[in-house]
């Protein structure tokens, strides 16, 4: 069966397999749109194991550029995707699945046993339904499956916007460190799915921006704070797992009105970076 404009497919046996639809699975092709220049690109030998990514397939030309840029530098087992859940569709504090995403270069499956581990750590149970509309994953599968073919994906989607939910947000960091300590996180990469300051005019925009700017400029469990985003405990869950001489760099920061011209009054701008040590 369909369910939503994001649609996913499930077989008439539920032990069978949930399937994601993409923008590229639907044909919705991203539109033309400016792109933005390279502000710093990590040193040569630099392998990161994290990142933030827009959500917006307006910022598609960067976001393949981000994706680009990490496939040339290191492989990826399994993303771990950390992304707002935008309709309220969520019927548990943490939504998680086991379903693939259709893309033009093939199926981009959930890692089945590590979304067993993490759902049990965050006592839920798997929330498919949220999947099939949530666009902060949905936007970025079709760049993993052209640039990490291999990877596997663990999504988890819960409420990202300010005030943070402090409880959960360790809960989550807690359920999340074992993955990331000094020896398992070469298998693994930390993707927060994020957009920045959303729906002001210029001025309150760069003003927000600015802010954002000290946690990148100078990363740590006590700078996440500053950061304008709709993915508040995403930045922190970030912000705990870094160790100490973590180095962090933006490669694109750019916003949607330099990207289409348009609704200056409603602007959502967009960092991409990387973090690495």
């Amino acid at each position: 069966m369909f369910c939503g404009a994001v649609s996913c497919e499930k077989k008439q046996e539920t032990a069978e397999p949930v399937f994601f639809h993409t923008w590229e699975s639907l044909g919705d092709l991203p539109g033309k749109t400016a792109s933005a220049p390279v502000l710093h690109r990590p040193p040569q030998d630099a392998v990161p194991w994290a990142g933030t990514v827009s959500h917006h397939i307006l910022a598609d030309r960067l976001i393949d550029a981000w994706f680009r840029e990490l496939a040339a530098r290191r492989t990826v087992s399994v993303f771990f995707i950390l992304s707002p859940s935008h309709w309220g569709l969520s019927t548990e504090r943490f939504s998680l699945t086991a379903g693939s995403w259709r893309t033009g270069s093939g199926d981009v499956r959930s890692n089945g046993t590590i979304v067993r581990d993490v759902s049990r750590k965050l006592d839920v149970s798997g929330d498919d339904r949220v999947f099939a509309y949530e666009h902060g994953v949905s936007t970025l599968m079709p760049y993993i499956a052209r640039y990490f073919p291999e990877a596997e994906a663990v999504c988890i989607a819960y409420t990202g916007d300010a005030p943070l939910n402090q409880p959960m947000a360790e809960k989550l960091t807690a359920a999340l460190s074992p993955y990331f300590s000094e020896k398992s996180k070469d298998d693994f990469f930390l993707l927060i799915s994020t957009d920045f300051s959303h729906h002001g005019g210029r001025e309150t925009t760069a003003a927000n921006d600015a802010k954002t700017e000290h946690f990148f400029a100078e990363p740590s469990a006590r700078s996440w704070y500053a950061v304008v985003c709709d993915n508040v405990p995403g930045i922190y869950v970030l912000a705990r797992l870094l160790p100490p001489r973590t180095r962090s760099c933006i490669l694109y920061h750019t916003d949607s009105y330099r990207l289409s011209g348009e609704q200056e009054d409603d602007i959502t701008s967009y960092f991409f970076s990387y973090f690495w040590e």
